[in-house]
């Protein structure tokens, strides 16, 4: 248990936090929906259809979202990203449970108020079809929102606010003219996660580790002059600019090597249309 002034503390970071989350964070943008819950075949989906909007690639996640809607309509699906379970020692509480996940967060000291992913497949849409410049699209799908109780401010935000991939208005160039990069990756809960070191030298990207100079652990990355990420199993980030650019999926070490999701960082170099085929990273010319 925490003490007083600690929890006092702990509520006002939460707060802060969930203000910054809000207001520029993925879907559902931190609404409360009195919505089905998704069964496990709408869950796994809703997963894959999320890591997808994140990484930029839209017209996939709408397909995915709208298999889901097709079939059960607008269910929800929560869940805690396996980065949680590597930087959380014990039992993860339930994601379905609201009451459990913010006394958890209380008492232990972990945001899982922060860490938990939540999604329906009406926002989601309408946020992909806000990424491309879809108007139409968008509108469609906001018919849903109102019906759902969003207001006028909420759609609007739900078309305003920032991707975590940027917005996708040009028309994409001819996949024959991208280019495979050198570089190994492995995928978690649909991310796709490289290695720092190599990714970064492949990008062009300058970093250095940050240490602890007690333990000698690393415990974050500086990217170039002004970006920073942790390796501490938190998924707040900085970019480039030094603006403040949050992760969907918190960078981890593990047996010396550090994974990042790609999309951030292709992100930071400049990469705006990039995926995954015949086993290697494809990326479209700048």
């Amino acid at each position: 248990m925490i003490k007083g002034e600690q929890k006092g503390l702990l509520l006002v970071i939460f707060v802060g936090a969930m203000f910054i989350s809000t207001s520029t964070s993925s879907p559902p943008g931190g609404r409360t929906l009195k919505l089905p819950k998704a069964n496990a075949e709408a869950e796994r989906k809703l997963k894959e259809a999320y890591a997808c909007y994140v990484q930029g690639w839209y017209e996939r996640a709408i397909d995915i979202a709208n298999e889901v809607y097709s079939k059960y309509g607008d269910v929800q699906a929560k869940w805690f990203p396996s980065w949680v379970k590597r930087a959380v020692k014990g039992k993860i509480p339930n994601p379905y449970d609201k009451s459990e996940v913010l006394g958890r967060t209380l008492e232990g000291g972990f945001l899982f108020t922060m860490a938990i992913e939540s999604v329906f497949p009406s926002y989601l849409i309408a946020r992909c079809y806000a990424a491309i410049g879809d108007t139409e699209g968008f509108a469609r799908w906001a018919k849903n929102l109102r019906k759902l109780g969003f207001d006028q401010d909420a759609v609007s935000r739900a078309y305003l606010l920032p991707h975590p991939s940027g917005y996708l208005r040009e028309t994409v160039i001819t996949k024959n003219t991208w280019r495979p990069l050198a570089l190994s990756f492995r995928e978690e809960d649909y991310f796709i996660l490289v290695p720092l070191d190599d990714a970064c030298k492949v990008l062009g990207l300058p970093f250095r580790y940050k240490v602890n100079p007690k333990t000698g652990k690393r415990t974050g990355a500086q990217i170039g002059e002004k970006g920073l990420m942790s390796l501490m199993g938190r998924p707040f980030a900085r970019n480039i600019k030094g603006e403040v650019d949050d992760m969907a999926y918190a960078p981890f070490e593990e047996n010396g090597v550090a994974w990042v999701p790609f999309y951030w960082l292709a992100k930071q170099a400049g990469i705006r249309g990039w995926e995954v085929r015949d086993g290697k990273i494809y990326v479209a010319p700048k």
